[in-house]
């Protein structure tokens, strides 16, 4: 939904169209970050195989590459079906 408003100082206008046509969306990159996670401090990723999935280490401060999901308290919430 797309939605325009015109005040003018005799009467405000608005416009609104409903579409079910998708949208673009783009979103640009803002300043020079890094595009390899081996590049960021805070990532340790000796560890990393194909399929990892980035978990946090509160004990080291890091974020760590690991294949299997089993650390203590994790919840993933899957959604309803």
């Amino acid at each position: 939904m797309n939605t325009n408003v015109s005040v003018s100082s005799s009467s405000p206008r608005s416009q609104v169209t409903v579409s079910n046509v998708p949208q673009v969306i783009t979103v640009s990159k803002a300043g020079s970050g890094s595009t390899n996670l081996s590049n960021l401090n805070d990532v340790n990723t000796t560890t990393a195989t194909d399929g990892a999935v980035l978990q946090y280490d509160s004990a080291t401060g890091t974020w760590i590459a690991e294949n299997i999901l089993e650390k203590s308290g994790l919840q993933i919430n899957c959604g309803n079906f």
